[in-house]
């Protein structure tokens, strides 16, 4: 029994090395603007610690692919990953810097292509920005540099350390220069001849030292606006560059357009010509347009004071409007009688003679309107006891007390 159960562990511990022997490595490619320096073999870096090596350095158009295989330990990456191209030494041997994006983005699976944002600039780049006085002042002050330190740059470092943390910074530049020795001797070996040239014209040489003071002095005044530009300068170019990727569709959008434009741009001159004697003819009433503006300016100027009073009136006329609407609603259907009446009154008083205007009165009778009528009706009459409004004109308002329209 206890010789099976030590089969089967063994199987499967075998099983188990089979297994990882046989997993993919983790890799990603990062796709640089550019990767001098670099090349299959060198390490990948993660916070400083070695997390791989770089397996290839390919060409993709403009650009370098960059192949990593990454430990497991440091796997997997995760979305928002950036990398560049840093260096241990500023003459020496270059690697591979991967900013990790945030634990809890989405995980990169293995293979994924991740588009870098970061642009490297060289030494030879920054000398190549200075004009030839100036780098020839700077070469000279670097060969002084070189021969003075010469033999003795352990020397110099360890006097710096014990200078205290304010020379930190300036031992790490130096060790750094330390670590470039060899390069540098040469460089020095092969500059040398220059510096004697240069050591026998002094007072040309005091000069450019002067003239390297006062570019040391404007350079250190605009260090900060000068940080500030160069961090800004990767988003610029990126943005730059997504609005250039956008120009080739809106051309492509456009040159149809402008092919469906041309017909009428080309009948654009005559219409031109036939406005012409219409804008000719439109300048006097221009001109006249003048004084009426002026008017319209002065009546503008009184309008605020105008809104502002009928403002305040109109709360009052509205208050007064409301409380007429039900006399006016009652009165509405007896407008024929009013109508009737004063036809009527200006009819009586319609008479003229020599002496002056009289009146004509008309005066009815009948049995119903006997004083002493006991209240019988005579034959041939009836009595109304809701008489329709205008009735007595001829023009009965059937539906005036809210009755259906007939």
């Amino acid at each position: 029994m206890i010789a099976g159960l030590a089969v089967v562990v063994v199987l499967i511990a075998a099983i188990a090395i089979t297994v990882v022997s046989t997993a993919s490595p983790y890799k990603v490619q990062f796709l640089m603007a550019s990767a001098e320096g670099t090349f299959a073999g060198n390490k990948a870096m993660i916070g400083g610690r070695e997390a791989g090596t770089v397996e290839s350095v390919e060409v993709r158009g403009n650009k370098a692919l960059v192949t990593v295989d990454l430990d497991d330990s440091f796997a997997p990456l995760h979305e928002g990953t950036d990398a560049r191209i840093s260096w241990q030494a500023v003459l020496n041997e270059r690697f591979l810097e991967i900013l990790p994006g945030p634990a809890a983005g989405p995980e990169l699976p293995s293979g994924s292509r991740v588009d870098s944002h970061y642009e490297r600039v060289e030494l030879d780049q920054v000398l190549a920005t200075l004009d030839p006085r100036t780098l020839k002042d700077t070469n000279s002050l670097v060969q002084q540099v070189a021969a003075t330190l010469k033999g003795r740059e352990q020397g110099l470092n360890g006097t710096l350390q014990s200078g205290g943390p304010a020379f930190n910074a300036l031992g790490e530049v130096l060790q750094g220069v330390g670590a470039d020795g060899p390069a540098i001797r040469d460089l020095v070996t092969q500059l040398h001849q220059v510096t004697g040239t240069l050591s026998a014209r002094g007072d040309k040489l005091s000069n450019t030292v002067d003239n390297l003071g006062d570019l040391t002095a404007a350079t250190a005044s605009q260090q900060k606006a000068l940080s500030d530009g160069i961090s800004q300068l990767p988003s610029t170019l990126s943005a730059a560059r997504t609005t250039l990727d956008k120009v080739p569709g809106a051309v492509d959008q456009t040159v149809p357009l402008l092919k469906d434009l041309q017909p009428a741009t080309a009948k654009l001159p005559g219409i031109a010509a036939n406005l012409s004697p219409v804008l000719s003819d439109l300048r006097p009433a221009v001109g006249q347009l003048k004084p009426t503006l002026g008017s319209a300016q002065s009546l503008l100027d009184r309008t605020p004071g105008l809104i502002d009073t009928a403002h305040d009136v109109l709360p009052g006329a509205t208050d007064v409007v409301t409380r007429a609407q039900p006399a006016v609603a009652f009165l509405r259907p007896y407008t024929p009688e009013l109508t009737g009446w004063l036809t009527n009154w200006t009819g009586i008083w319609a008479g003229r003679d020599r002496v002056g205007g009289y009146a004509r009165a008309l005066l009815t009778t009948s049995a119903s309107a006997l004083g002493d009528n006991p209240g019988v009706i005579p034959p041939g009459q009836r009595r109304d006891e809701r008489p329709a409004p205008g009735s007595l004109v001829g023009q009965p308002w059937t539906d005036a007390n809210g009755d259906s329209p007939q």
